[in-house]
């Protein structure tokens, strides 16, 4: 895959949402240690930008765009460029859905068919919710891999209503899931924030269809380009747009939480910090967000101070966290042990952000 076509899947890769709680120790007055830091390792592919199953660190993606963390610490991917959704699990990688054609069958295991899998959440009975690229469905993978429509036609278009009349468009680019089953879709073509209730119903959360920045009530608000997307345990909703991060309130105002009219890489405060491609986020208990922007993963504490958690310049490096390198991290995903998962499409490689 070219670097042109890799740079323009990151706009519309997206994210889990699973919390979890972190915790810091440094050195003990008793039994001095070296202070805990932030470590990357990576857990799985060798760098080939082929498909092949196998052992975790033998085994190879086709630009990886997004990860999700089950409960139980299984890791599925969305294997952009093999059409399928892979799994990571007892230090092997296998094909947990998809044939390897680019179509958009249902059914079971391999059986199904994926165009451009992007982006994925995970509930808590475990089953997948995907988005995919050239497909504007929202669809759902059982635990043991059956794969059905869960919203949406299959024609682009703008609809609200029952999830099965429903209308996306065909970018679609971010899910999440919240405490109580309703999924949220960033919906990239129509500038807009959508909801699938658990009922089955859609509508439209913000954002008026138009191409912008506005903040405001949910029908005056507008949305450049919505990626990565997701809820805290108090109703709200953090939006990454390009180069912003935008909250909507349980009532449906939109404001900016984060970041400027500038691009660019600098910590600090609110929206004297900058970004420069936001992509996907992940939030822990705690409300703190992790978000992927260009090769680092940056972090915004509930106070909306901003600072850099990984990653510098493009390349690839395992390490310490602040001298480690990535090279177009997409997706992200977060365990209950607060480790985060780094979809690292053009490594075709999949990373872990640790604390040890």
């Amino acid at each position: 895959m070219n670097q042109n076509l890799s740079i323009s899947l990151l706009l519309i890769a997206f994210t889990a949402n699973i919390g979890c709680k972190k915790y810091n120790q440094g050195y003990s007055p008793v039994n001095p240690s070296p202070e805990k830091k932030w470590t990357v390792t990576t857990i799985a592919g060798d760098g080939r930008p082929v498909f092949a199953d196998g052992s975790a660190l033998g085994s190879s993606f086709k630009d990886p765009l997004d990860v999700a963390v089950a409960d139980n610490g299984t890791i599925y991917v969305a294997d952009v460029l093999s059409h399928r959704i892979r799994k990571i699990s007892g230090g092997q990688v296998t094909t947990f859905a998809g044939s390897g054609t680019s179509d958009t069958t249902n059914g079971n295991g391999m059986t199904a068919g994926f165009r451009l899998p992007n982006a994925l959440t995970i509930d808590n009975n475990s089953n997948l919710y995907t988005l995919d690229i050239h497909d504007p469905r929202v669809r759902k993978i059982s635990p043991d891999g059956f794969v059905t429509r869960y919203a949406g036609t299959g024609v682009e278009g703008f609809a609200d209503g029952l999830a099965d009349v429903a209308q996306f468009g065909e970018e679609t680019s971010g899910i999440t899931i919240d405490d109580q089953g309703n999924i949220y879709v960033a919906d990239l073509n129509n500038h807009r924030i959508r909801k699938i209730s658990i009922t089955g119903q859609v509508s439209t959360v913000a954002g008026n269809g138009h191409d912008g920045f506005i903040d405001g009530p949910s029908s005056i608000a507008q949305f450049s380009s919505p990626t990565g997307i997701v809820a805290d345990r108090q109703g709200n909703l953090f939006v990454a747009d390009l180069n912003r991060v935008r909250k909507i309130t349980a009532s449906g105002t939109v404001s900016t939480f984060a970041g400027g009219d500038s691009s660019g890489y600098r910590d600090g405060q609110r929206r004297e910090a900058l970004f420069s491609l936001i992509t996907d986020m992940v939030i822990d208990q705690d409300g703190i967000i992790y978000l992927s922007d260009g090769n680092r993963i940056r972090k915004i504490t509930p106070q909306g101070l901003v600072s850099t958690l990984a990653g510098s310049g493009a390349g690839y490096k395992d390490g310490d966290a602040m001298s480690a390198k990535f090279y177009n991290p997409g997706g992200l995903g977060i365990d209950r042990q607060g480790n985060i998962y780094v979809a690292d499409i053009n490594n075709n490689r999949i990373r872990k952000i640790s604390f040890q």
